[in-house]
């Protein structure tokens, strides 16, 4: 058996190289260029609170609350399903190599790219917007969001054919209208734990910010360690023709 040391990082390079297509970049880009325009026209919002108001609408209600995942369902999704619906992953049991790796090597690929990707538009965007206090608060809420929702659709996307429905599904239906209903489906939100760090930057109250400080930082950490291990159980069990 490969150790972990040597596979994970062959692993990791060839998935990494695998999420870097032209449609997704370009997909990508649109989202992000959306933040930046959105944030830049926040300055022009009339009223004492105008502007911060607007920021954070493009910022956290756009930015966190649907930039980022977004971001990751496109990109962790397809990531070893699309390898399982083409059979193609069975090249990658060639060589005696551990299941959980992959999960490990997948799950590295996508957080990689998602920081790349979401953190950047996000800083830049606080300071467009003239709101430099939001500029960690976001990049926090970004970084841990990549790590949640990285792991959560890495798994999905193994585990069901329809991977990329389902996460629509979860961000349309439960994160924008049941988590609302109540502090109980909120508390079971990425999107409420990413949000309290968010309000850390502001003084306007922030919707669904309403998880203590070590809950907003811990409990994404640990949704990613979860559905990690999901990913790597769900690919030792299964047979892959």
């Amino acid at each position: 058996m490969v150790q972990a040391g040597r596979s994970i990082p062959v692993l990791y390079r060839l998935l990494l190289r695998g999420q870097l297509t032209k449609g997704r970049l370009f997909a990508l880009g649109g989202l992000a260029a959306i933040v930046l325009l959105t944030a830049a026209l926040s300055r022009q919002a009339t009223g004492s609170d105008g502007p911060e108001s607007a920021a954070l609408f493009a910022l956290g209600e756009y930015g966190i609350a649907a930039f980022v995942p977004l971001a990751a369902l496109l990109l962790a999704s397809p990531m070893l399903g699309n390898l399982v619906e083409d059979r193609l992953l069975v090249y990658l049991w060639l060589k005696p190599v551990a299941r959980w790796h992959l999960a490990i090597a997948a799950f590295a690929a996508v957080v990689t790219v998602l920081v790349v990707v979401t953190v950047p538009p996000l800083v830049i965007g606080s300071l467009l917007a003239g709101q430099p206090d939001l500029a960690w608060p976001l990049a926090l809420a970004a970084m841990l969001g990549s790590v949640a929702y990285g792991g959560a659709f890495l798994f999905v996307g193994v585990r069901f054919s329809f991977g990329l429905w389902l996460g629509l599904a979860y961000l349309a239906l439960w994160e924008n209208v049941i988590a609302r209903l109540g502090d109980g489906p909120a508390r079971l939100s990425i999107r409420s734990y990413l949000m309290t760090n968010v309000q850390r930057g502001t003084r306007i109250e922030v919707l669904l910010a309403d998880r203590s400080t070590w809950a907003s930082i811990v409990i994404p950490l640990v949704i990613a360690v979860v559905f990690v291990a999901l990913t790597a159980r769900t690919l030792a069990s299964n047979d892959v023709d």
